[in-house]
């Protein structure tokens, strides 16, 4: 296990024994839920914060907000009036597949309408997990509704794929769960329009790992949960996070529920089925074909593209930058093999990602202005270049993020020459990111 990876996992076991958002979220419930004490709630130290049977008011949620409490203090000591049952996840998903034309078409084409809609009533979820569904249903309402999306996305893949009602039923419970993590993580982090710092970002690379924390050791819950919902972050060409890995170190459950999650995020954001198709294509050394295959066959493409004012001298700027930046790299293999030196393969292996992906939709950096006419010309091209330019720069984002991380760990031990070129194509980097 690498330094990183130890100080990803201290800092999801220090959020989650804190747990002080969790606690927050749940005292703030009083407000609109009758919550009461079913056994005493006690402070780290002993005291005795609530007794049995009192009801949490405004009073009392000052208390509890003021004293550590861990996870399962709240979950084992409070009752929420009206919580999440299973059958109450079935009826919240009937509501969501009615609401939405794509998940209908889901439904249809799983051969199973009955179980994508009422599957979830079949599941036997332990207090803890119920709980934190509930607290996400009424504390964070965007979380709940992902949650839900992601398991009927994973219930229609899991169907096409024939997987054995136990997998099933493991892959649901961890669809879930999988982003519940995040109930332990400032929620001003995970606002929409916060800007990200690089130190806040390892609470969110750390999330995957709070999540399996959270269920690993419940009694009634099948190892593999755990495993899938620790793995949904995780890519085959090794870019994912917390650990790295790829390829046949991740479960097939791990990967229906990875590509699951991007969709459900993809399709909340920008409802765009032909932005989802051409991400997917344009990621497809991230994603297992298999199962992106049986969701292009979901994919509707009928979705609106985009204008044509997408396309024109702010996306050339943004295309030519991107060229210098593959230049400086090629430049930097030239002079040394940076990769060995810095003992870094990773970049070798984005920068190798970028070139396939460039490559998938016939991009010649050479002929920038032809393909800029020919996108004006037509709207699809205009839609695929506008998506293209965006993932580039959120993979070269990506990039510069794992570069600054893995920095430290090289400083002082490569070649000076080395060392200026790499800070040069950082800079380039960065230039992409500001056009």
């Amino acid at each position: 296990m690498t330094d990183n990876n130890k100080s990803i996992e201290g800092i999801a076991q220090s959020v989650v024994d804190n747990a002080k958002h969790y606690v927050a979220s749940v005292s703030a419930m009083s407000d609109s839920n009758d919550l009461s004490a079913t056994e005493d709630i006690m402070s780290s130290s002993g005291i005795k914060l609530v007794a049995r049977g009192m009801r949490i008011d405004a009073n009392l949620r000052e208390k509890l907000c003021g004293h550590q409490l861990s996870g399962a203090t709240m979950e084992n000591s409070i009752s929420i009036a009206g919580g999440i049952t299973s059958e109450a996840l079935a009826v919240d998903t009937a509501h969501l597949i009615d609401s939405d034309a794509w998940f209908k078409r889901l439904e249809v084409m799983s051969g199973d309408p009955g179980a994508m809609r009422h599957g979830l009533s079949r599941l036997k979820l332990p207090r803890a997990i119920l709980f934190r569904l509930t607290v996400a249903r009424d504390q964070r309402p965007a979380l709940y509704r992902h949650l839900l999306s992601v398991a009927v996305i994973s219930h229609y893949l899991a169907l096409r794929l024939q997987l054995k009602q136990v997998t099933i039923d493991n892959l649901l419970i961890a669809a879930l769960c999988h982003d519940l993590g995040e109930l332990y993580i400032d929620p001003v982090i995970l606002g929409s329009g916060h800007r990200v710092t690089d130190e806040e970002r390892r609470f969110i690379y750390a999330h995957p790992i709070m999540g399996w924390l959270m269920v690993h050791e419940l009694q009634g819950v099948d190892a593999e949960v755990a495993g899938t919902i620790i793995q949904h972050q995780e890519r085959l060409d090794g870019s994912g996070y917390p650990h790295g890995k790829r390829d046949d170190a991740i479960g097939l459950p791990g990967r229906i529920l990875a590509i699951a999650d991007v969709s459900a995020s993809i399709m909340a954001r920008f409802s765009d089925h032909r932005r989802l198709s051409t991400l997917l294509r344009l990621n497809s050394k991230k994603y297992d074909s298999k199962v992106v295959g049986l969701l292009h066959e979901a994919i509707v493409q009928e979705a609106a593209p985009a204008s044509h004012a997408e396309c024109g001298s702010k996306t050339m700027k943004r295309l030519a930058d991107f060229v210098t930046f593959l230049d400086g790299w090629s430049q930097l293999n030239a002079m040394t093999d940076s990769a060995r030196e810095v003992s870094c393969e990773f970049i070798s292996e984005r920068m190798y990602n970028l070139h396939m992906i460039v490559r998938q939709v016939g991009f010649d950096p050479d002929s920038l202005d032809m393909l800029l006419q020919l996108a004006n010309e037509d709207a699809a091209i205009a839609t695929e270049l506008t998506v293209l330019v965006d993932e580039l720069q959120f993979q070269i984002a990506d990039l510069g993020r794992e570069f600054d991380r893995h920095a430290p760990d090289w400083a002082g031990t490569i070649n000076p020459l080395v060392a200026v070129a790499l800070d040069d194509w950082r800079k380039q980097l960065q230039d992409c990111l500001e056009s």
